[in-house]
């Protein structure tokens, strides 16, 4: 183990803590008593959870110095929390109408999509191979329920309702709102993953640029990304800690928690580190 995977691996173990607190402070919301219904409340408290999973995935990319990878991961963990925070904002109407869409509405139309991606799957392959393909047959719909369901949602109602429920189209809404008007920076961090995940030109010259450094200059980014992507993975968790006070019309008195501010302390120094030896290669 290097000094770069023993620095991260040390951070990421910290921030771990961390991560945790920030999780049993936003689960006492999920149970508690308001005039949300138990079946939303239900729906809701989903995606803080599936963040918080993946989250403890995240870290551990981190500390094995797997930061490229991880920016895929951090890209399911910031569209989840842009989702709860959507999801959280509004009326009781507005609130249910959207938990509604969401986890109603968007699984049907993907229904849809499965049936048609898996029975073109299915008559694409020779006969004998389709024997083996039960799990497959099984997400096929019947013909009379697909024609329903493409009544009550046509094309055009199916695609309004996916461009509405797109990160950029959730991120500019939120940008709206008065305590969320920041958020039109997290597109930067999403359109990477989004490039990692796609395998594009970009994405290979970001990891070409990375691996053609010289060792000062590859460890130092290393350590400032992987010590950007620990304060991101904590900062998406208080955020939907701080959406679900909302949600309860609470107040928190202190956001970032104490071991949060010195675990970022802790970690400027690399941030220091890199602009310094980055400023040292310009000289050059």
């Amino acid at each position: 183990m290097n000094r770069v995977q023993e620095t991260l691996m040390k951070f990421a173990g910290q921030a771990s803590y961390i991560l945790h607190d920030y999780f049993e402070l936003t689960s006492a919301y999920f149970n508690k008593d308001s005039e949300i219904s138990d079946n939303h409340r239900y729906i809701l408290k989903q995606l803080p959870i599936s963040c918080q999973l993946t989250s403890e995935s995240s870290l551990i990319l981190v500390g094995n110095v797997r930061m490229w990878d991880n920016e895929m991961l951090l890209r399911s963990i910031m569209e989840g929390t842009v989702k709860f925070i959507y999801l959280s904002l509004g009326s009781n109407e507005e609130r249910e109408r959207k938990l509604t869409e969401f986890w109603e509405v968007l699984p049907t139309i993907s229904e849809i999509k499965r049936t048609k991606r898996a029975k073109e799957l299915i008559n694409g392959l020779p006969k004998p191979l389709t024997n083996d393909m039960g799990f497959i047959k099984e997400v096929i719909l019947d013909n009379e329920t697909i024609e329903e369901l493409e009544r009550k949602f046509p094309r055009k109602l199916r695609k309004e309702i996916e461009h509405k429920w797109s990160y950029s189209e959730i991120v500019k809404e939120l940008s709206k709102h008065p305590l969320y008007s920041n958020l039109q920076g997290l597109f930067h961090g999403y359109g990477i993953g989004s490039q990692l995940i796609h395998q594009d030109a970009d994405a290979i010259n970001l990891l070409i640029d990375h691996n053609s450094r010289a060792t000062e200059r590859r460890e130092a980014k290393e350590l400032a990304h992987g010590c950007r992507q620990i304060s991101d993975i904590i900062t998406f968790a208080a955020m939907r800690y701080f959406a679900y006070s909302k949600l309860h019309n609470e107040n928190i008195e202190k956001l970032f928690l104490e071991s949060f501010d010195k675990l970022n302390y802790e970690m400027e120094s690399y941030h220091k580190l890199f602009r310094e030896v980055e400023d040292k290669h310009r000289s050059l």
